[in-house]
């Protein structure tokens, strides 16, 4: 979901800074580093490809039902607009939790990478908080308006949910396992 995707981009890349910490440390090339390479491919091909499935799928779910102005994309170039921007902002704030996270090791700060991880997980599960039970239900805004739509474990939607869920979980192990492994070896 659009308000959860952004700051779970930041969280992952507290995160991953966090498992990368060894390397982080002793690296004063922030934005060339040897790990940041890779954070970049899990964010571009693991994190990323889910985010915009589901809103190219189901906008409006993926905007928590707040407007249906994300559905209506054709001869629309502010909104198709909107989807690049979505993927690139989700790179992008995953990049800054990263970079952030390598400068506050350089500046011996490495606790605030703790805080920012739970500030932005934090940031991440509010919308589900504030927006309760709202991801039950799938269809367009229309439908939801007009209390109709069909359940989250119905298909096709569940089906191609659990399948890009699984698929980023993997990667994002994957890719936790390999810079942990990687920053320990320099």
């Amino acid at each position: 979901m659009i308000q959860v995707d952004l700051p779970a981009s930041f969280a992952i890349g507290q995160i991953f800074a966090f498992l990368s910490r060894d390397y982080l440390k002793r690296t004063p090339e922030k934005f060339s580093n040897k790990l940041l390479g890779p954070f970049n491919f899990y964010m571009s091909c693991g994190f990323v490809p889910t985010g915009m499935y589901l809103l190219v799928g189901w906008p409006s779910w993926e905007a928590m039902y707040l407007t249906d102005w994300v559905e209506k994309t054709f001869n629309q170039p502010f909104v198709a607009g909107f989807y690049v921007l979505f993927m690139a902002l989700m790179i992008l704030f995953g990049n800054i939790g990263y970079i952030l996270g390598h400068d506050w090791y350089l500046k011996g700060k490495g606790q605030r990478v703790i805080y920012g991880s739970i500030v932005g997980t934090f940031l991440a599960i509010l919308p589900f908080i504030l927006r309760w039970g709202v991801w039950w239900k799938i269809g367009t805004y229309a439908q939801i308006q007009a209390n109709q739509g069909y359940s989250f474990f119905a298909n096709p939607f569940f089906g191609g949910w659990l399948f890009f869920m699984g698929y980023m979980a993997v990667a994002t192990v994957f890719t936790g396992v390999w810079l942990k492994k990687k920053a320990s070896k320099g």
